[in-house]
């Protein structure tokens, strides 16, 4: 790959583009000047982003994340220039972040339903579950400049009339540009804060008949060569696979960045980490956040309710102890930088709660499953679920098919945890399912469940065959026999 003048770049529509190697990788970021030439910058050689998307599904696995529903739309293209299927891409990319984890449920339709009210209206009305897509991700390739600069040469030599030869050589700068966006499915209202917008620059050599593209990212160039002929498909599955990365990064919260290979020192990911920090303190969003990741992390056992009670604060200061970090219950920008980044420290023997599990024997947990009111086959079942003590609960619905899904916790009810002589409506069942079955546990058990029911809330688990499968699993897990309740809705 040649290395391209970065005072030709900056000229670019003031994009500010500088020039990268593909031989070397140096961390000098100063400025060029006209008269002083430009210092390399962190450069990648990529053709694709296959290992972030890799490093995003481990992510995934790590912290614990389920159950994000969304549909994307059809992918326009407004430039009229760009003959590629962007959504196709996109597809493509969310099933590669996704083999592990399962955290991501993508819903897919065709091309007779790309109006998005019309769809969700269709779904609220077939679905025997509340199971409408939470998120709506949409965008456009919303710029395509071509030739916005272009340098030839041409030489030759000759001999009178007798002898003469030429040679020509071209080279030409276009500007490919992506904006995505996500939205609230209820509302159709943008989510602050969860956008993509990349541009590449893709340069072409006439000569050489090939060519690069250069998408310059928190202060990293991340760079690839190709055929002339598929070079701008190439540079826009590039980018729609970058926004995978930083929409899904951003929308739960993880340090998406370090799958790009930069670390918290970098300027602009400090800007970001600072603007979750405050965006999230503000929204009511720091609490249930810690609450979750804490727990999930062994030193909490709470409910994910946003109440920074003592036992959250205890768990906090043990963190903080355990990261030799001080002995602070305060949660600040530098705690959060560091929660986000450093490596899980050893959870304590028993993890800090206001309302302590007590490790009873199954058969003390009295779990209590009733229907409730009426129904038709329109509203489905209602199920009320409560427990004599505290206590986490996972839900499983049988179809009439004999398939099972998983059912609670879901992605309207996220939190597991059931306290005691407190109940909650499950979302309304299918009146031709078969029955419904929950379970009892002494803590949060998701995070360590196997392949086979790490699937995502209203999916089947294929490879349960019965509820004594899931219940031997589960218990299996939680290393103790589970407490169990079953209510039937319909007869075999």
């Amino acid at each position: 790959m040649k290395t391209t003048s970065k005072f030709i770049l900056t000229t670019l529509i003031g994009l500010q583009l500088v020039a990268c190697s593909s031989v070397q990788r140096s961390a000098q970021n100063e400025p060029a000047t006209a008269t002083r030439p430009p210092l390399a910058v962190p450069s990648k050689n990529i053709t694709d982003f296959s290992d972030a998307l890799r490093c995003m599904d481990e992510s995934f696995v790590r912290y614990g994340t389920r159950d994000v529903s969304i549909i994307a739309e059809d992918f326009a293209d407004t430039t009229k220039k760009v003959s590629a299927g962007t959504r196709d891409m996109m597809i493509s990319a969310i099933s590669d972040m996704t083999r592990r984890s399962r955290a991501i449920q993508l819903v897919t339709f065709g091309q007779d339903a790309n109006n998005i009210v019309a769809f969700l209206n269709a779904a609220q009305k077939r679905t025997p579950f509340a199971t409408v897509p939470q998120y709506d991700l949409r965008g456009s390739i919303s710029q395509l400049d071509e030739n916005v600069i272009r340098s030839q040469s041409d030489s030759g030599i000759s001999l009178d009339s007798l002898f003469s030869i030429g040679r020509s050589k071209s080279r030409q700068f276009s500007v490919l540009g992506l904006d995505m966006s996500v939205a609230h499915t209820a509302t159709l209202a943008l989510v602050p804060g969860i956008s993509s917008r990349n541009v590449t620059v893709i340069a072409k050599d006439s000569e050489a008949l090939d060519g690069e593209a250069t998408i310059r990212k928190i202060g990293v160039n991340f760079s690839t060569s190709f055929q002339r002929t598929d070079g701008t498909a190439q540079a826009l599955r590039n980018m729609v696979e970058l926004a995978a990365v930083e929409i899904f990064g951003r929308l739960t919260r993880q340090p998406y960045w370090t799958c790009l290979g930069v670390g918290p020192e970098n300027s602009q990911v400090k800007r970001e980490i600072e603007d979750w920090f405050i965006g999230m303190d503000r929204a009511g969003e720091l609490v249930p956040f810690f609450q979750e990741q804490l727990r999930n992390r062994g030193f909490y056992e709470g409910p994910i309710d946003g109440q920074a009670t003592p036992a959250l604060r205890q768990a906090i200061s043990a963190y903080r102890q355990a990261s030799n970090a001080g002995s602070s219950d305060l949660v600040d920008l530098p705690f959060f930088t560091d929660f986000l980044h450093k490596p899980f420290p050893t959870p304590p023997v028993q993890a800090f709660s206001p309302d302590p599990i007590a490790a009873a024997p199954a058969s003390a947990i009295a779990l209590r499953l009733e229907k409730i009111g009426t129904s038709t086959r329109e509203t489905g079942v209602r199920l009320r679920l409560a427990s004599n003590t505290p206590t986490y609960a996972y839900c499983y619905s049988e179809a009439d098919d004999g398939k099972f899904q998983r059912i609670f916790p879901n992605r309207q009810q996220r939190d597991a945890r059931l306290s005691a002589r407190k109940s909650i409506d499950l979302l309304p069942q299918a009146t031709d399912g078969r029955s419904v079955t929950c379970f009892a546990a002494p803590r949060e058990l998701y995070i360590d469940m196997p392949a086979a029911l790490r699937w995502g809330d209203f999916q089947n688990l294929n490879a349960m065959k019965s509820v004594d499968d899931i219940g031997r699993v589960l218990s299996a897990v939680a290393k103790m026999p589970v407490g169990r309740v079953s209510l039937q809705l319909a007869k075999k």
